[in-house]
């Protein structure tokens, strides 16, 4: 049974939904945004991967692990909020989100993995909160305009 649905360009997850598994808006070229319940505390492996057209999603505070390629690619996405409730930040994450403007990186966030932000070429300014403990490597290759970077 098929619990996702897209209906005009919104993808919308049911209230109960614990995780957004591995892959499931893969590729997925009609999503522009996305409804995450609050019921939700995981993003799967390659959840959003390769999702060129979503430009708007908010991530819920139940949230606590956005895992390996969640967002690999998602070249229209121009920002994202990233909740204090979230710890990590696994490997590839947001790799190739070009248009990505600005990230706001939550409070409880440890760990930011290798490649977790490279090539998200539009990327200008970043706010590191001291509760990241760990920058895996090329975090940020490729953020060509990328002048600000606080932590």
């Amino acid at each position: 049974m098929d619990i996702y649905k897209i209906i005009d360009g919104v993808g919308i997850i049911p209230q109960g939904v614990t995780k957004i598994e591995n892959e499931a808006f893969k590729d997925c070229e009609d999503l522009k945004t996305i409804i995450i319940p609050d019921s939700v505390t995981t993003i799967g492996f390659e959840a959003f991967y390769g999702c060129k057209n979503l430009t708007s999603i908010v991530i819920p505070d139940s949230v606590t692990t956005i895992g390996d390629y969640a967002f690999y690619d998602c070249k229209n996405l121009t920002s994202i909020v990233i909740p204090d409730s979230v710890t990590t930040i696994r490997e590839w994450a947001f790799w190739g989100c070009s248009n990505l403007t600005s990230i706001e990186i939550g409070n409880s966030v440890t760990e930011i993995g290798s490649w977790a932000f490279s090539h998200c070429e539009n990327l200008i300014s970043i706010v590191i909160p001291d509760s990241v403990t760990s920058i895996g490597n090329y975090a940020f290759l490729g953020c060509k305009n990328l002048t600000s970077i606080v932590i």
